[in-house]
């Protein structure tokens, strides 16, 4: 993401996250509210354009949008009963990045896609734009030959600065992840839940290294807080094949959710690689049949991954891009407002608690506006956080 966000970016990404929490408010409904009123005014004239139709009573709500009464209740209540800056803030104290469709930073390979989601919620990072992202998807219950691959393979993107993005789920999702962690790589985990919980649980170890480890980072279309559920699992799919730019399937059976992010990737036009299995194995019926599909064989994974490279344009260096909504890199040559002159001075290189930073440098502004200010010197590389204490980045 670029540098240069600021308060107005924060200003419009806290109303699009209030919207997109609103019971009911799925991607077709949010598509339509932005299309009418978000055009000229932004999700801020989106959320003052629906509260004055509530008041009104007015029917474009039902006419234009296609709100009936149960989700206009539900749409009522939540205007009523919620805050905007309170409901961002939680974000922010959490670590936690609303990256909505209509902002800079959302990423352009999702914008194309079938119902591209309403905004990302990112912990972390989002993949850089400038070297590859290979998805690692196979198996839950892998074998172990399954296992020694998908192992192989994260290593291999990993060492090479290829980023790999996979589901977190157990098997050869959360194999090639562990691996490519392990090996210093920027892995991205993309689940069918809130970015705040860790599913499945016997994952967490790489959930912790992913929004720790820089260049990583946890990524969900659902807000905060929602739970694992087995309808959101296959939906998730779409954003793993959209944002790589290659699909390598270890081990698949013959039905299964790797098969639906195979077809996911096809219909994005992305290239799909199948590691072969043995003919009658069912861990390798879904590997087999793809490939008698026309899928791509690896026979060599060295040579997968040179071939890779040599995709992208030749780059053969290993530096990994720090494009992200995160960190932009260590660089003392950005622009700073006068606010966000004063936190900076603030900082030491030990953490502090938000609230003794802001008491010293802004003691004027509210303490959502400050983590804001906070959150921004984060991005552009000045500092550092860990929970709800900041220091200075050395």
């Amino acid at each position: 993401m670029e540098r240069q966000i600021d308060a107005q970016w924060h200003k419009e990404a806290s109303y699009a996250h209030f919207l997109c929490s609103i019971p009911g408010n799925g991607i077709k409904t949010m598509e339509k509210m932005y299309n009418l009123y978000g055009i000229l005014g932004g999700y801020e004239g989106v959320y003052f354009s629906i509260k004055e139709a509530l008041q009104n009573e007015s029917r474009v709500l039902s006419e234009k949008i296609g709100i009936n009464s149960r989700q206009k209740a539900s749409l009522e209540s939540w205007m009523l009963e919620k805050d905007v800056k309170k409901e961002y803030e939680k974000l922010l104290y959490n670590k936690i990045w609303c990256i909505p469709k209509y902002l800079k930073g959302y990423p352009d390979k999702l914008k194309y896609i079938y119902n591209p989601p309403n905004a990302l919620y990112v912990k972390g990072y989002l993949p850089g734009n400038s070297r590859p992202v290979v998805g690692v998807i196979g198996a839950r219950n892998c074998s172990p030959y399954g296992e020694m691959m998908a192992k192989e393979m994260g290593r291999a993107l990993a060492k090479a600065g290829i980023q790999v993005i996979s589901g977190m789920a157990r098997g050869v999702d959360g194999i090639s992840q562990r691996s490519a962690l392990m090996a210093g790589g920027a892995v991205f985990g993309v689940l069918g839940c809130g970015v705040d919980i860790c599913y499945p649980e016997e994952n967490l170890d790489i959930y912790q290294k992913m929004i720790s480890q820089k260049r990583s980072g946890i990524i969900s279309e659902y807000i905060p807080g929602t739970e694992p559920a087995p309808g959101l699992f296959p939906v998730r799919n779409r954003i793993i094949s959209g944002l790589a730019d290659t699909i390598v399937v270890v081990e698949s059976r013959e039905k299964s959710g790797t098969y639906i992010t195979v077809m996911n990737a096809l219909e994005q036009g992305k290239d799909v690689y199948v590691i072969p299995g043995r003919i009658g194995d069912p861990l390798s019926f879904g590997c087999n049949r793809l490939i008698a599909q026309g899928a791509n064989v690896i026979y060599d994974i060295k040579q997968f991954v040179s071939d890779i490279l040599g995709s992208a344009g030749g780059e053969q260096n290993n530096e990994i891009a720090k494009e992200s909504v995160g960190c932009q890199g260590k660089d003392r040559g950005v622009l700073l407002s006068d606010e966000e002159k004063c936190v900076y001075a603030g900082l030491d290189i030990q953490y502090c608690p938000a609230e003794e930073i802001l008491a010293r440098t802004v003691p004027q502004l509210a303490f959502s506006q400050g983590l804001v200010i906070l959150s921004t010197l984060e991005c552009k590389g000045l500092a550092d956080s860990q929970g709800g204490f900041y220091r200075i980045r050395t």
